[in-house]
């Protein structure tokens, strides 16, 4: 028997997708980090991380520096294309 793919929501565009092709952050004191096992999360989906104006709209909501935001959203993906 298959199990199932889990089906998680990217805050930014609301759309569902399967859990394994998504980013996964957290924020920490002040700070969007990627997500180490600990804590509540977030998920951003591929189209949401490369979207200019969906950036600018996260960079606003979590009160974040948009040339920091922008290098690790840079590099988790990066991160996780080598990973599939």
């Amino acid at each position: 028997m298959k199990k199932s793919q889990p089906t998680r929501m990217c805050i930014a565009c609301r759309s569902r997708h399967p859990q394994n092709t998504l980013i996964r952050f957290k924020q920490e004191d002040k700070e969007v980090v990627a997500f180490d096992g600990k804590g509540r999360s977030f998920y951003l989906c591929d189209m949401c991380v490369s979207n200019e104006k969906k950036i600018n709209g996260l960079v606003k909501r979590f009160k974040q520096n948009k040339e920091r935001f922008t290098k690790l959203l840079k590099e988790l993906t990066t991160d996780v294309n080598a990973c599939n």
